[in-house]
């Protein structure tokens, strides 16, 4: 049965002037942005391989309030998966997932509820100011497009102020090392040539447009990923 992956951004701050809240998804290491599909469409990403993990990261650029949420939802559970960080066991938050600037009080909740997988609350109730506030994980797990929408309950309880949208293609880190280089050069070459790929593995996954051949076609979609790390 599928199950709803919810997660909840709800700050309540002192401060009744609202700042603007922004959005922005970077590849794991938190810093460097993922780039656009097309520079001119916003919120709708580069292709990326299955197993490739980013960070989305909730700013303010003010001390105000926010009420707000990220969520997963229906079939786009097939092809991602949304986590916060770090339980702490002494607070019993995901203290990870908060950075400073959100204030003092910040907290970070996980429950379950019927139909829905994880809800993770984040409340900063003391002391925010203009910074990054939180930090979620996502992780691509399926060949697909997975759609994450973006709540703000100042704009709306209803619709999404807009969905950050993941392209996910077959990985070519063939031997899970979490980077594409020589190793899995190797892999792609051994492959080479064979015309009896099905969809049991797809000859390793070197069949990369699971055409049932590994050819020229799959070595321009192979190198077009050279170097590029999922961690």
């Amino acid at each position: 049965m599928k199950k709803l992956i919810l997660f909840v951004i709800f700050l309540n701050i002192t401060s009744v002037l609202k700042g603007e809240v922004s959005v922005r998804v970077c590849l794991a290491d938190g810093n460097t942005p993922l780039e656009l599909a097309d520079p001119n469409v916003p919120f709708v990403y580069r292709d990326i391989m299955v197993g490739t993990w980013l960070t989305i990261i909730v700013s303010s650029d003010t001390e105000g309030s926010l009420s707000a949420e990220l969520a997963i939802l229906g079939e786009d559970l097939e092809y991602g998966m949304l986590s916060a960080r770090d339980f702490n066991e002494i607070t019993l938050d995901w203290a990870g997932s908060r950075f400073p600037a959100a204030g003092d009080m910040a907290r970070v909740w996980e429950w379950i509820e019927p139909d829905v997988q994880i809800i993770i609350d984040l409340e900063s109730i003391r002391s925010p100011v203009a910074g990054d506030w939180f930090i979620i994980d996502y992780t691509a797990i399926n060949v697909g497009t997975c759609d994450v929408a973006f709540y703000d309950y100042v704009v709306s309880w209803e619709y999404p102020v807009y969905y950050l949208t993941f392209s996910h293609v077959p990985t070519r880190d063939f031997n899970c090392d979490t980077k594409v280089d020589f190793a899995d050069l190797a892999v792609f070459a051994s492959h080479w040539q064979q015309t009896d790929c099905n969809d049991t593995n797809w000859c390793s996954g070197t069949d990369l447009n699971m055409d049932g051949k590994v050819d020229r076609d799959d070595l321009l979609l192979f190198i077009g990923y050279w170097l590029e790390s999922t961690q």
